[in-house]
């Protein structure tokens, strides 16, 4: 793959990654300002599906987009390795990151059940 190419996914896929990431926390952040303020007496199921589906959604999206991103940096020549940036990219260590995000994400969701229920 050209590196040039390479290098502009890299970078979109980075700020999907930021995109995914903020969208999810709003909604959560939204979600728990509901819960702590407003009154949910008999709402609590509606409540309960606006805080699963941002936080699957935003799981299963922070697993797939740095799933990409450990494909694209496997990927790598041996002349783009030897750059800053290759060396940057290959020591980051997406597998463990998608897994705590996404368990950050699910733990919120459980919290915040918690709070409904």
């Amino acid at each position: 793959m050209d590196q040039n190419l390479r290098a502009s996914i890299q970078t979109s896929t980075f700020f999907y990654f930021l995109i995914v990431v903020c969208l999810v926390t709003v909604a959560q952040l939204t979600t728990m300002t509901v819960i702590v303020f407003a009154d949910i007496t008999g709402k609590e199921s509606v409540v309960a599906a606006s805080v699963i589906g941002p936080s699957l959604i935003g799981a299963f999206g922070i697993i797939r987009l740095l799933t990409n991103m450990e494909y694209l940096v496997r990927d790598m020549d041996d002349k783009m390795r030897a750059t800053v940036y290759g060396a940057g990219t290959n020591a980051i260590p997406f597998s463990i990151l998608k897994l705590i995000f996404a368990a950050i994400f699910v733990v919120i969701a459980i919290v915040q059940l918690l709070a409904i229920f």
